[in-house]
Parts: C-alpha cells; structure tokens; sequence
C-alpha cells in the first residue's frame, strides 16, 4: 500500500488568511515519496476547499518565506505542472521538521503586461501622451515585438526556456540534501 502524508493547507487573499470560519483551513492527502505532480496537488487543494477556488487558478506558497510552488500567474509558460513535482521543492522533509507550517493558497494573478509594453506606456505618461496609442506606434517601429512573434501567455509562439530560466525554476538542491538533517550545505 502506498504510503501518504496530511498536509494543511490555508486560502490566502492578498496577504491575509481568509477571514471566514468555513473554508480558512483544509487538509490534503499527498503520496509519502512527494511524487504527487503540481497539478495532481492543485486539484486535491480545490477539492478541500468545496470548489471554492479551481486548480487553474491557484497558485501556492509555502513555509515561513512563503517561496512559490508552479506557475506564478495564469499563462506562465515557465512551469510545466503536470510533470513539475511536490519532491523538487523538498516541502514534505520540512512539514516532517516544522508540522505547524502549511501550504497556502490563492487567487493566481494575470499575466504580466508583453515584453517592452509597461515602459513604452509608463514613459508615455511621464509624457502625457495616449499609453495606447505609444504601444501600437512602438511596434510599428518595431521597438517591441508583435504578439504574433511572442510566446504564451502573449501570443502562439512556443516558450523557449533562456539559460537564466533553466537556473531559477525550481531551486534544486544538492543531491542527498534532507532539510530534517542539520548538517551544514557543502557546495
């Protein structure tokens, strides 16, 4: 039989724990080895919570730094859920050693504005002049690219990950690395 582990779990809004007594505080079922995909503890997250939130929309934090687990916002072609999961972030070592920690939950953001948008607006403004209408020259000047030439969540291209994006997503941790140990981390 598959051995599996309880793990709270708390809906956050914006920075505060929802303030209803229904719904604040639920407890998922994760497999014991953290082979649970990030999309398969999404799911289970939703279905705790009665539907409240869905999978697509939730983006999860977890211990005291509240450091992020899956995608960041909704489109973010940075993070492939259905294969990222539960073990890389060694989150059920740290449960084991700090029980009162849980995993929150909430509301996941849009996308961030396309590459080159929010500067050719923000200075367009500085300048009083139409935010839209200096996105719409800047790309016919080709200072920005067209959506058609960008990947998701923006436009169609496919997502071509950068070596800076290879190193950041997720942190990985030495190989044999248990937070229950208090060794010191030998690089």
């Amino acid at each position: 039989m598959e051995k599996t582990v309880s793990v709270k779990c708390r809906v956050m809004f914006g920075q505060n724990i929802m303030l209803q007594k229904e719904n604040v505080e639920g407890v998922i079922t994760v497999r014991a080895d953290g082979s649970d995909s990030i999309q398969e503890l999404k799911t289970k997250i939703a279905t705790a919570f009665g539907g409240t939130l869905t999978k697509d929309h939730i983006m999860i934090y977890f211990g005291p730094n509240e450091r992020m687990i899956g995608r960041q916002y909704q489109g973010d072609p940075t993070v492939d859920e259905a294969t990222q999961q539960l073990r890389e972030f060694s989150v059920l070592g740290w449960l084991e050693r700090f029980p009162h920690w849980f995993l929150s939950a909430k509301l996941m953001p849009g996308a961030p504005p396309p590459p080159g948008v929010a500067i050719h607006k923000a200075a367009a403004i500085a300048e009083k002049k139409d935010p839209d209408q200096a996105v719409i020259d800047a790309r016919a000047k080709g200072e920005i690219p067209a959506l058609s030439e960008l990947p998701g969540p923006w436009g169609p291209q496919k997502y071509v990950p950068s070596e800076r994006d290879l190193e950041h997503s997720p942190v990985k941790f030495p190989k044999g690395f248990s937070p229950l140990s208090d060794q010191p981390l030998v690089f």
